[in-house]
């Protein structure tokens, strides 16, 4: 496969990101509804071990099933986006950048590491989209801070509730796991807008500044 250009690689970004966001809108509404769902569980409105697809426990079985293809596909095609992003700075040559487009998405799949090298690799992206180099490249920027943390907070979370579920007997258990779950719910209530606006402000400079930067370096 041919080499891409960086205008190609920022037209792709764009392309990317546009799918991303869709996905990211579509997420959050339907975790605003599964969180709606959870909390009436917990109240003992509805419950799943009863499940009629001809009323509120279907519909809730149905949302469920519907948050998780849509964060399924949210993590692949947001995984592509992390993967061109690399790639157009890789192409502008930005010095100092030290990730490969590769790396900056496999660190999420390596246990340990993937707590902070990919924030690493997110951090140098961003910096480098927005026309820093070498000593400014590892830059903090509360706008990655916040989105990191809640990734990582929900990523424990949801760990640990899937591994209590397996082993979960008791109705007490069960509502400890349940609590998480909407714990882990509410936290995302806060990690959708700001991985939106990480992925638009992203793309937006790369589009304003990196080819730019690239043409005139």
């Amino acid at each position: 496969m041919a080499e891409m250009g960086l205008a190609e690689g920022i037209d792709l970004l764009a392309r990317r990101a546009k799918i991303v966001k869709a996905l990211l809108a579509a997420g959050l509404l339907s975790l605003i509804a599964m969180l709606v769902g959870e909390i009436a569980e917990l109240q003992g409105l509805i419950s799943l071990d009863n499940a009629d697809l001809d009323n509120a426990e279907g519909l809730y079985a149905a949302v469920l099933l519907a948050n998780w293809l849509i964060l399924i596909l949210t993590y692949v095609v947001f995984g592509m986006w992390i993967y061109r992003a690399g790639a157009n700075v890789d192409a502008a040559s930005v010095p100092g950048f030290r990730y490969t487009p590769g790396w900056a998405v496999g660190w999420h799949f390596v246990p340990i590491a993937n707590l902070f090298k990919p924030f690493g690799a997110m951090r140098q992206i961003w910096n480098a989209s927005h026309g820093n180099e070498t000593g400014d490249l590892d830059r903090g920027n509360a706008l990655l801070t916040f989105w990191w943390m809640c990734w990582i907070v929900t990523s424990i979370v949801a760990n640990y509730v899937f591994r209590l579920s397996l082993k979960a007997d008791t109705a007490e258990e069960f509502r400890t796991v349940l609590e998480l779950e909407i714990l882990s719910s509410a936290i995302s209530l806060a990690l959708y807008p700001l991985a939106y606006r990480l992925v638009e402000r992203t793309t937006r400079a790369q589009q304003e500044r990196l080819t730019s930067a690239h043409i005139f370096a």
